[in-house]
């Protein structure tokens, strides 16, 4: 199973498009800063499911703020990040994710790359797939294991 997630793409669709387009991935994450992106991926790539969550610049979107997915028997919860203050502590967002029961926590909003464990759940900001770093992140799970990685698109 692989994943692509993104976040912030700030109307940079093309790279996350090709990025599609190489990996082929089962599902595609967004988290965030630009919902409308997501959309636009969505029409684009209709055979690949897609999951979507709101962030601070999703004025009038309908993505829910937080999402929640089973796959391949693990528990991902999505955040962009805005509401649990990351750009100062995560420990709101670990607290969220620990009560939630995530595997896999993801967020956004920093737009700066991050992967960590804390205990077992794999905590991943793909940083920012739009402006200027063009970042994003590949998940893969295979036989019950998480393999995290940023990729560039």
């Amino acid at each position: 199973m692989q994943l692509l997630v993104f976040s912030d793409s700030h109307n940079h669709i093309a790279p996350m498009a090709a990025k599609v387009r190489s990996v082929k991935p089962d599902l595609i994450l967004h988290l965030g800063d630009y919902a409308s992106d997501a959309r636009s991926l969505a029409d684009t790539f209709p055979h690949i499911p897609l999951r979507a969550v709101r962030g601070n610049c999703d004025f009038g979107s309908r993505a829910p703020l937080l999402e929640e997915v089973l796959i391949a028997d693990k528990r991902i919860v999505m955040a962009h990040g805005h509401r649990y203050e990351v750009k100062s502590d995560y420990g709101p967002l670990y607290h969220m994710g620990r009560e939630a029961g995530a595997d896999i926590l993801l967020f956004g909003h920093t737009h700066i790359p991050h992967y960590e464990q804390v205990g077992a759940m794999h905590v991943l900001n793909p940083g920012s797939a739009g402006r200027r770093t063009l970042n994003g992140a590949l998940i893969r799970i295979v036989d019950g294991a998480v393999h995290c990685e940023h990729i560039s698109l």
